[in-house]
């Protein structure tokens, strides 16, 4: 007889300063059985199965088994009517296909009874606007949230300088009930790399950067292990040979101290022996640009702080690099895709699902791939899942590949005005002239300040051959301003500049159209950029 010993405890996750939990977790899991024992289905089923995946399965069956174990033995109830058991065994067989295809086709974010019972399904309300010509819109973001694919999101979009979508709906924190609205700040992950690529442009124009430069003539200390030879424009498109650290365990508490995570960054041998190699730089890239950025800027700040000083009050955006407590009662947090359909993914071939699991995911099982060592090995403490970027400290050391904070509107700005080649955009005032301070007065055209110039939006978007990435499993157009050309699923006809974060946030452009488009949201889904929610939406 198997014996079993499981403890649980809940995972915390601070919020408004009180203690709200997320997820049980198994503690311990122990069970034995005889070695004589004959293999279970489950057991034969697990073997087909990547190692990597093994503990969390694991983890799903002794859950499994709790649940049963505490149910009360089913007992048949007399029935006031003579029915054969063959019709009772076809009646519950039906029950269990009907539970089984509303599980399937419910949505994955949705409370376990509104998927199969359709009670207890969220109320979703709609907040902000949509102009005319784009009132479909907003048809397809409710739909998103009442198909239970969303948890809290919001979409913008500019177009010809013109702020035409701005909507927010959902939660911010399902357990508290705070609405995902206008004022709700997200972490978007990799879309965050836009934003860095568009400092170091900044700096580019300035003279005090320049992408064919050796990163040796500012950071002498870099050229040793293989990395003499390194560019700037190498460590935009991710070729640079320091995707991952596997000279030191990372940490959180190595982010703090910049003179220490420098010697710490310049001592990692090159990845591939010099040889340079396209091999996506998920978390590193921005450790070592903010290193760049601190020598040559002349008050020797830091990427998040040459934001908050020059970029974000210009353009009356929202977009922070270091998250201070002031904001932390504005934060969304995050919900990770559920297991039992993660799992799902990982064994039912492509044709039976809407939406497969990227080759990425796989590739991260493998302790030995490019992409285990660079996005998880690479991450501070080594950080695996999306939920635990909840945890506030995450969020307070800068990270400029991974933890920019910010909402829809902010992004889509910006892309407007990348869409504008650094051209801003026209200031909207109901406010009389005559009435406007007398240096706006003066400017008949009512702008703020260029981003950067045509010269310098036309280096960075310049196109470079496209190449396989290692990590990200995928043919990668770059630019050399370390964006990405995309042309998306069901939109083919038309090419986009920008990138996208993990879980599923956008920030993309295209200068032809004069679209800026942003989307964010705390669900976090399993494909690479975008996913059906952004998709449906552009």
């Amino acid at each position: 007889m198997p014996s079993l010993d499981i403890e649980m405890e809940p995972m915390i996750i601070e919020n408004n300063d009180e203690k709200a939990p997320l997820l049980p977790i198994l503690k311990t899991y122990v069970i034995t059985t005889p070695k004589s024992a004959k293999k279970s289905f489950f057991s034969k089923f697990t073997s087909y199965l990547p190692e990597s995946t093994l503990p969390y399965i694991s983890n799903l069956s002794n859950l499994f088994i709790q649940i049963k174990n505490k149910l009360p033995s089913p007992k048949l109830f007399k029935l006031p009517f003579s029915i054969s058991r063959r019709r009772l065994v076809i009646y519950i067989t039906l029950l269990n296909l009907f539970f089984l295809y509303r599980y399937i086709h419910g949505g994955p974010f949705h409370p376990l009874s509104c998927q199969l019972i359709g009670l207890g399904c969220p109320n979703n309300i709609i907040s902000g606007f949509t102009s005319q010509e784009f009132s479909d819109v907003r048809q397809v973001f409710l739909e998103n949230f009442e198909n239970g694919q969303e948890v809290g999101a919001q979409v913008s979009v500019y177009y010809n300088n013109d702020l035409v979508v701005d909507l927010s709906c959902g939660f911010a924190d399902v357990s508290t009930g705070k609405p995902y609205d206008d004022s709700t700040l997200q972490l978007v992950f990799s879309s965050t790399k836009v934003l860095s690529g568009i400092v170091v442009a900044r700096l580019v124009e300035q003279g005090l950067l320049d992408y064919n430069s050796p990163i040796s003539k500012y950071w002498p200390e870099f050229a040793q292990g293989g990395k003499e030879n390194v560019t700037l424009l190498d460590l935009m498109v991710h070729r640079a040979g320091v995707g991952f650290i596997d000279s030191h365990d990372m940490s959180v508490q190595d982010l703090y101290d910049l003179d220490n995570l420098s010697e710490i960054l310049a001592k990692q041998p090159h990845n591939f022996n010099g040889v340079p190699k396209r091999a996506y730089h998920g978390i590193s890239r921005g450790w070592y640009l903010n290193e760049i950025v601190r020598r040559v800027d002349p008050r020797h700040r830091t990427i998040g702080r040459i934001v908050s000083e020059d970029i974000v009050p210009e353009y009356n955006i929202e977009f922070y690099l270091s998250t201070n407590k002031l904001l932390k009662d504005r934060l969304s947090n995050i919900y990770t895709y559920p297991l039992v359909r993660m799992l799902s993914k990982m064994i039912l071939p492509e044709k039976f699902l809407s939406e497969p699991l990227h080759p990425i995911f796989f590739q991260m099982m493998d302790k030995n791939s490019d992409a285990y060592k660079s996005l998880i090995l690479t991450a501070p403490d080594h950080t695996q899942q999306p939920q635990d970027f909840n945890h506030f400290e995450m969020l307070m050391p800068e990270g400029p590949s991974y933890n920019g904070v910010t909402n829809s509107r902010s992004m889509a700005k910006l892309a407007a005005i990348l869409a504008n080649k650094g051209e801003s955009l026209p200031i909207v005032t109901s406010t009389p002239s005559d009435d406007l301070p007398l240096d706006l007065q003066q400017n008949s055209l009512l702008k703020e300040p260029r981003l950067m110039s045509d010269k310098t939006y036309d280096l960075i978007a310049t196109r470079l051959e496209p190449t396989f990435d290692t990590v990200l499993q995928e043919i990668i157009t770059p630019s050399v301003g370390g964006f990405g050309y995309f042309r998306l699923k069901g939109l083919e006809d038309v090419e986009f500049l920008g990138w996208g974060g993990s879980g599923g946030s956008i920030f993309l452009w295209n200068q032809e159209l004069k679209i800026g488009f942003s989307y964010v949201m705390n669900a976090f889904h399993t494909a690479l950029l975008g996913d059906d929610r952004s998709l449906a939406l552009l």
